[in-house]
């Protein structure tokens, strides 16, 4: 069974129809062609599906799409682009900290809540 969801990602809405069940991910990538966030573990342990849900970093491979319907989904493109990177993509840049870029996606999605919520509490 389908049901059309709206999804609000990276300040864009989008309407899909999907089964309620099915996980974040895979609309993500699937129905919206992301190719951020990205598919690990598939349990949430990996954090390479990681994207923000209202700020919250959230491993989206777990998150069934229909617990996300009115929330604000931001995902690594969300953050900054290739020609204005946020200050944590570019640190990354500068400092050659991407490895093999895989797990990437986690690593920044994470860090930028991270510093936005110790900079909410200064």
């Amino acid at each position: 069974m389908t049901e059309r969801i709206i999804l609000q990602v990276d300040g864009i809405n989008h309407a899909i129809d999907a089964d309620p069940a099915m996980p974040l991910l895979y609309a993500l990538r699937d129905d919206l062609g992301l190719n951020n966030p990205r598919f690990g573990c598939g349990l949430g342990q990996c954090g390479a599906c990681t994207v923000h849900v209202d700020g919250v970093p959230t491993r989206s491979c777990s998150l069934p799409v229909s617990e996300v319907k009115g929330g604000k989904i931001t995902t690594l493109a969300g953050l900054g682009t290739e020609a204005a990177p946020n200050k944590l993509q570019l640190a990354f840049i500068e400092e050659q900290a991407t490895q093999c870029g895989y797990c990437i996606n986690g690593w920044l999605m994470t860090a930028t809540a991270f510093a936005a919520r110790q900079a909410a509490r200064d």
